[in-house]
């Protein structure tokens, strides 16, 4: 019997001997302060109607500090209300193509005398206070700067409404045929 009780014990030291072989070696991701990141989006809640097509990853944002060797503290949008300190796992590295000399976001165009961005759907509606406000999507900017604007602020964005509207009603219309 006490032969049997040494195999195990062996066997328990060789399997455990086995499964932290590799982790010594393993080197966390490490970001300067003032880099920028990639943030993964698996744990962050965005307001969208398809998981299929959001975003899988937000930003680039600048880090602010290196909380621990494990987690670092971004500077994020206001919009965004979320706590701005991610585990390292949820960050990756920007790789800046060195042939492209334009950032990705647009600028303004310039409209009676105030900048306008193009806006490229709206992704919600709320009303508050007898008034609407509609979540703007912006061309050529993440989800994360999505922001809620009045219908005033959408004078010229007619076709982005009627068709919001259109699927509204689609959407309405379905879901009384289920009734």
């Amino acid at each position: 019997m006490q032969h049997q009780w040494e195999e195990v014990a062996a066997a328990l030291r060789q399997s455990k001997q086995q499964l932290t072989e590799g982790q010594e070696t393993e080197v966390p991701i490490s970001f300067e302060i003032g880099e920028e990141a990639w943030l993964d989006t698996k744990n962050i809640n965005l307001k969208t109607k398809s998981d299929k097509l959001t975003e899988r990853r937000l930003g680039p944002f600048k880090v602010l500090e290196r909380i621990s060797d494990r987690a670092y503290r971004l500077e994020l949008p206001k919009t965004m209300r979320v706590h701005n300190v991610f585990y390292v796992g949820l960050l990756s590295k920007v790789r800046r193509n060195k042939l492209q000399a334009w950032e990705n976001q647009p600028p303004p165009i310039t409209v009676d005398g105030e900048e306008e961005y193009k806006v490229k759907g709206i992704m919600d509606s709320r009303e508050a206070k007898g008034k609407w406000k509609y979540l703007i999507k912006w061309k050529g900017y993440g989800p994360e700067e999505s922001t809620w604007e009045p219908k005033a602020n959408l004078k010229n964005t007619a076709k982005h409404l009627k068709k919001y509207k259109e699927i509204l009603r689609k959407k309405s219309l379905n879901a009384a045929k289920g009734l």
